[in-house]
């Protein structure tokens, strides 16, 4: 009983952990100091950044495995996540966006011509594009964490028997990759949002930036 009692104490202080702005306003020149705080936040949550487009103002992490109740060790889950984390197998992703406040995307009314995106390098895609390196004006922050499981491959039926069964299997499971990470033979499956987290990460943010950051709720 006692591992239970401590799994759900922990449970309860980490979704009582849930303060924090859901979007930060900063300064330009504070972009540099936000983005780098942004990236050295998803480092240290354990998901190092696999992009990040200073420029764009675009940071996506590489996924990690959620903890389970196992690991009592680990801070990533709250409230019934435990549980979750434990019967499924599940992971998490980071995404910062970085933008200009006054970005608005162009609604469409529906007699546009439909000419695809910009060619890289074209005079268009400038025009459509802002580089944060040297945008001057207020800049908004927000963050998504996606709790993604994992979907087994599709199940065969044996044509001899009524009850042998067996999995599709991905041949390039067997293949170690260039860059030393590894294949998953399974799908990942965008479940949920964790909003406890993305708040904590802009937490984290918001002190790095100092008073020059203003956090908002909506």
């Amino acid at each position: 009983m006692i591992p239970w009692l401590l799994l759900l104490v922990t449970g309860g202080l980490g979704a009582c952990q849930s303060t924090g702005p859901r979007a930060l306003e900063i300064p330009a020149d504070r972009y540099q100091v936000a983005f780098d705080a942004a990236r050295e936040a998803t480092r240290e949550a354990g998901m190092p950044a696999l992009l990040a487009d200073r420029t764009g103002g675009i940071i996506e992490s590489r996924p990690r495995l959620a903890g389970s109740v196992m690991e009592p060790w680990r801070i990533d889950n709250t409230g019934s996540q435990w549980m979750t984390s434990t019967l499924h197998k599940q992971r998490r992703r980071v995404r910062f966006e970085f933008l200009p406040i006054d970005f608005s995307p162009v609604d469409p009314t529906g007699t546009e011509e439909l000419v695809g995106a910009p060619l890289p390098g074209s005079s268009e895609e400038i025009i459509r594009s802002v580089d944060l390196d040297t945008f001057d004006g207020p800049i908004e922050i927000r963050v998504w964490v996606w709790i993604e499981r994992e979907q087994g491959d599709e199940l065969r039926r044996s044509s001899w028997t009524r009850i042998d069964q067996s999995y599709t299997t991905n041949p390039l499971e067997t293949v170690t990759p260039d860059d030393g990470t590894t294949r998953s033979s399974g799908r990942w499956t965008p479940v949920e949002r964790d909003t406890v987290m993305e708040r904590r990460l802009l937490a984290e943010v918001q002190a790095a930036v100092g008073d020059a950051a203003t956090g908002r709720s909506g």
